[in-house]
């Protein structure tokens, strides 16, 4: 059997517009994908994935409609999410943060936290970025076959999500250049799997400031390192995701919905 196309789009949209004929009218950026881009023909069959867990296929009924084999309350496929969720929180760098939403959303991650450290060189927030974020995000779902797409949040300081992380919420804080840190795979693997979230997060090239580590000390965060070189921000990222992937894979984990 041919491989089928993968479009994902938005649940709230698939929930709102979808009505008893099942049909669904693409907007511009998924008609250019599936007729430009892909070369669909009337008639094709494609699949339509809401990144939550849900999977329908679709017929292209018109150049700009599709149809869902089936209703949009009966999926084809439905798959809960795994638990503990993946996270990672990344103080934005200069160059680099498109690649690290990628290769993390491929290898798994749930949780994506962008942050703004003392030295970021990036501190600004806007909507064409968010906007650009996401879309990279929906593309490499797609790609990845995943049902689930990320959680991507909105940038915050560094102080402040130190400071509203909750008890089921165990991180890493991954740094350099002090003695007797632990190892972040040894880390991993005294953590129970009955816990909701696991987290690294991964500063800013040049490292978190004194200050800032020592308030992640003083609540509680564990220091980790990464190894004996000193990595970009990008490549520790997607080194720790790929780390918490694989620790996940070993372990005995729940399905939440």
């Amino acid at each position: 059997m041919n491989e089928m196309r993968r479009l994902l789009v938005d649940q709230n949209r698939l929930r709102n517009e979808i009505g008893l004929d099942r049909i669904l009218v693409l907007n511009s950026e998924e008609y250019h994908y599936l007729h430009r881009v892909m070369r669909m023909r009337l008639g094709g069959l494609i699949t339509i994935i809401d990144g939550k867990g849900n999977l329908w296929h679709a017929n292209i009924e018109e150049k700009r409609k599709i149809r869902l084999t089936t209703s949009f309350v009966n999926p084809l496929q439905k798959e809960l999410r795994i638990k503990p969720l993946i996270c990672l929180a990344v103080a934005i760098p200069k160059k680099g943060f498109d690649d690290i939403l990628q290769m993390s959303c491929e290898m798994g991650v749930d949780v994506i936290q962008p942050l703004v450290s003392q030295r970021s060189v990036v501190k600004d927030n806007n909507v064409d970025k968010t906007i650009r974020w996401r879309k990279i995000i929906y593309e490499a779902v797609e790609q990845s076959e995943r049902l689930w797409s990320p959680d991507l949040r909105p940038i915050t300081k560094m102080n402040k999500w130190l400071n509203e992380f909750t008890e089921g919420e165990h991180i890493a804080f991954a740094t350099t250049r002090i003695d007797g840190l632990k190892d972040c795979v040894l880390w991993l693997n005294e953590l129970p799997s009955d816990i909701d979230q696991v987290w690294f997060s991964i500063g800013p090239e040049g490292g978190w400031t004194k200050e800032e580590e020592s308030m992640a000390f003083d609540l509680g965060v564990e220091a980790v390192h990464m190894g004996e070189t000193i990595l970009r921000t990008s490549t520790a990222a997607v080194a720790a995701c790929q780390l918490m992937i694989s620790w996940r894979r070993t372990q005995s984990f729940f399905l939440c919905d």
